[in-house]
C-alpha cells in the first residue's frame, strides 16, 4: 500500500475516478508520434522505468486528489518525497517508485487499462512480415525497428517484474 507522510500525517494513495481525471488534465503527454496517450499511461509507463522523479511527484498529485480542498499541495509532496530520499537514500527511492507502481499495476479500478497496455506491447512482440509491394530494405528497415521495439517491451517486462516484488 503506498502511503506518504506529508507534515506529520499519514497519507494513503487512491486510484479512482479522482486519480484518473487528475492525470488526463495534468500529465496527458504526447508520445513519440505527436498523439497524447493518456495521462494515466504517461505517469504507469514513467513509474515502471522510473526516469523522473517528476512523475513519482505526479502519482502522487493524483492519488491524493480524492482529498479535494484538503489535498496537499505539489510542493508539500515534493517535500515528503524529498525527505524520504534523503533520509532512506536510494532504497527510499526505489521504494517510493515500487509503492506507487504497484499501486496503479496491482489497482482494481485501473485493471483494464493497464491490461491494454501490456495487451498493445504483446502485440508488438508479434512478428512481421513482408508487406505487399515493399522492398527488400524496407522491410529490413521495418524488421529493426520491430527488433527494437521487441527489446524495450521485454526490458519493461522484467521491470514490471521487478516492480511487482
Amino acid at each position: 500500500m503506498a502511503c506518504l507522510e506529508i507534515d506529520g500525517k499519514q497519507f494513503e494513495a487512491r486510484c479512482d475516478f479522482k486519480f484518473e481525471r487528475t492525470a488526463e488534465a495534468k500529465y496527458n503527454e504526447p508520445d513519440a508520434d505527436g498523439n497524447k496517450q493518456g495521462g494515466l499511461r504517461t505517469i504507469y509507463l514513467n513509474l515502471l522505468e522510473q526516469r523522473k522523479l517528476l512523475y513519482l511527484v505526479g502519482f502522487w498529485d493524483c492519488a491524493l486528489s480524492h482529498l479535494k480542498d484538503k489535498k496537499p499541495s505539489v510542493e508539500k509532496i515534493e517535500e515528503a518525497l524529498e525527505k524520504v530520499i534523503n533520509e532512506e537514500g536510494a532504497k527510499g527511492t526505489e521504494r517510493l517508485y515500487k509503492e506507487a507502481f504497484q499501486a496503479v499495476d496491482q489497482s482494481g479500478f485501473f485493471i483494464v487499462q493497464v491490461k491494454n497496455i501490456w495487451k498493445e506491447f504483446n502485440y508488438l512482440k508479434k512478428p512481421i512480415s513482408k508487406r505487399n509491394g515493399e522492398t527488400d530494405e524496407e522491410f529490413r528497415d521495418r524488421s529493426l525497428k520491430r527488433e527494437e521495439i521487441q527489446e524495450m517491451v521485454e526490458r519493461l517486462e522484467n521491470q514490471r517484474k521487478e516492480m511487482n516484488k
